[in-house]
C-alpha cells in the first residue's frame, strides 16, 4: 500500500473530490445522490486531515451532514454532542505526543469506549485502513463493526457502504466482512 501521498492515495483523493462519471450535472448545480441522504449525520474519525476533508467534501455533495474527530477524546466529544446516525472510524491513530502521549488509541480500544457512551451504544460503524483489511476482517467482526472500508477503494464502495447501512440492507459479505472477504 502505498502513503496517502503516493500514487494510490492521490488517485483516492482526486476520486473523493470529484463527481461520479454517470450522467453529467450542470456546473452551476452541486452533484446530489440519487437517493438523498434526508440530512443523516456522519461522524468522521481520522487523524489524516487531507483524507478528512476529501471525505467530508465527498459525503456533503451526497447530502450527508458531516461532523469530524482527529482521535480519541475528540470522538467521545462529537458522538455526545452531534448525535451521528453512522461513524467512519480509522483503525490507527499517532500517539498523542502533543499532550504528554495520554492514551494509545486504535479504532477498536475506540469503538468499546463509543460503545459504552449511552448515545454509541447503537450507532453503526464502518471501519477504515490503508493497510491490508484482512488482517483486521476478525477483529472488525468480533467488535460489532458494520464494515471494513479499504481507502484504496473507489469512493462511491464508501457511499454505497454508508446507504446500505443506513438503510438496514446489505449483508456483512457486501460489507467486506463475509467469509469470502476481498478487496
Amino acid at each position: 500500500m502505498k502513503s496517502l501521498f503516493g500514487r494510490t492515495g492521490a488517485r483516492f483523493i482526486r476520486d473523493l473530490l470529484s463527481p461520479p462519471s454517470r450522467g453529467k450535472t450542470p456546473a452551476s448545480e452541486p452533484y446530489r445522490a440519487q437517493c438523498p441522504a434526508n440530512g443523516r449525520k456522519i461522524l468522521i474519525v481520522v487523524d489524516d486531515t487531507v483524507f478528512q476533508k476529501a471525505l467530508t467534501l465527498k459525503l456533503e455533495s451526497q447530502g450527508y451532514s458531516v461532523a469530524t474527530a482527529v482521535d480519541g477524546a475528540d470522538a467521545i466529544r462529537a458522538l455526545r454532542d452531534e448525535n451521528p446516525d453512522l461513524v467512519l472510524l480509522d483503525i490507527h491513530f499517532p500517539p498523542d505526543i502533543a499532550h504528554g502521549g495520554g492514551v494509545p488509541w486504535d479504532g477498536f480500544l475506540l469503538m468499546r469506549w463509543l460503545r459504552g457512551i449511552e448515545k454509541g451504544e447503537k450507532v453503526p460503524v464502518l471501519f477504515i485502513t490503508g493497510d491490508d483489511p484482512g488482517d483486521y476482517r476478525d477483529r472488525a467482526l468480533g467488535s460489532g463493526a458494520a464494515g471494513l472500508f479499504h481507502k484504496s477503494q473507489e469512493p462511491e464502495v464508501l457511499v454505497s457502504m454508508i446507504e446500505r447501512v443506513l438503510n438496514g440492507t446489505g449483508s456483512l459479505g457486501e460489507m467486506g466482512l463475509g467469509a469470502n472477504f476481498q478487496i
